[in-house]
């Protein structure tokens, strides 16, 4: 990653002021280059919604002008401080900005609001010339890197990814991405979408299906991995037919009710490794207490695992041909 441009704005909510800094920071703070980096890497290993930068004509402006760098991001500071400032559930922050050259993407730029969190910190005082160390609460530390960033843009030249959170309160919901950005009909994000997925099939299948829910919930998670894994989305029609092999009727509800829900029947998945990642386990809970955690792709190998139903109707889980046991203590 070779930084071109870091600049650091204060939303000072507190006092009302925005903080707008005057120049860049030095490209040779390799902390800063290490803080960035490594906000871009947890932001990259999680979830975002995809839009083409044409949809977006505040961030389209801001990449087409990306040579008035210093001019943009202070414009963007005080319009952004504008927005939130009258919302009582928006926290101050530091407005992050950066032009960087990423060596799998090319040129990106990324803003990022950095929440203030409070922490407690030492303070040296003196008390008529005695020295007292004191402990005192700092209202203003940013988020470590690895913590990952609740708002955040990264732009190149076709695409815009953004994570963001809603905040709610008196004044309403508020979000970046509609209330700011005016970004109209922000797709939903995926796992918004795989959990309307998972209420559909289980309501249908309670319908037309004799197989209990821990059956179902595992066939829908292993075709929903299977079909990120091959085609890198979702891919409904193969997921009812995996689910309700023959069962017509309830794949036709199915898609039904994923039409009234504005649910595609294929789903682009912006990230395919975050989500492949993410359903490539199977985590199950007994009732008395123990959690298993398996691999979706040993899910259904009965050399390795085996579900069976006791003839007093209580479940037993066998595991076999293990080699070896460790104790992750």
């Amino acid at each position: 990653m070779k930084i071109l441009n870091v600049i650091d704005h204060i939303l000072d909510k507190d006092s009302g002021n925005v903080v707008l800094s005057q120049k860049k920071i030095s490209q040779s703070n390799l902390e800063v280059s290490k803080y960035v980096e490594k906000v871009i890497d947890k932001f990259e290993n999680s979830e975002y919604v995809e839009l083409d930068l044409s949809r977006v004509p505040m961030l389209e402006q801001f990449w087409n002008g990306r040579e008035e760098f210093q001019q943009l991001t202070e414009k963007f500071a005080l319009d952004y401080f504008e927005a939130i400032k009258a919302n009582e559930k928006i926290p101050g922050g530091d407005l992050l900005f950066f032009n960087v050259e990423l060596d799998d993407l090319g040129p990106v730029i990324g803003i990022a609001k950095l929440d203030y969190t409070k922490r407690y910190i030492h303070n040296v005082e003196y008390d008529e010339d005695v020295l007292v160390n004191n402990i005192i609460q700092n209202n203003s530390i940013l988020p470590s890197p690895g913590q990952g960033v609740k708002n955040m843009i990264l732009i190149d030249a076709k695409k815009v990814k953004i994570r963001e959170q809603q905040y709610t309160g008196e004044s309403g919901k508020w979000l970046m991405s509609r209330d700011f950005l005016e970004v109209k009909a922000i797709p939903s994000k995926v796992s918004t979408n795989v959990k309307q997925i998972k209420k559909s099939i289980q309501k249908i299948s309670e319908k037309y299906d004799d197989a209990d829910d821990f059956v179902i919930t595992s066939k829908t998670q292993q075709a929903i991995h299977d079909s990120l894994e091959t085609d890198g989305v979702i891919d409904n029609d193969y997921i009812a037919d995996v689910v309700f092999e023959q069962k017509e009727d309830a794949k036709a509800e199915f898609k039904d009710q994923l039409s009234k829900k504005a649910i595609d029947p294929v789903v682009t998945v912006p990230n395919i490794n975050y989500f492949e990642k993410k359903y490539e386990r199977q985590k199950i809970k007994l009732d008395n207490g123990i959690e298993i955690n398996i691999p979706i792709s040993l899910l259904k190998n009965r050399d390795a695992i085996e579900f069976e139903t006791n003839p007093d109707g209580s479940n037993s889980v066998v595991i076999k041909n293990v080699g070896s046991l460790k104790n992750n203590f």
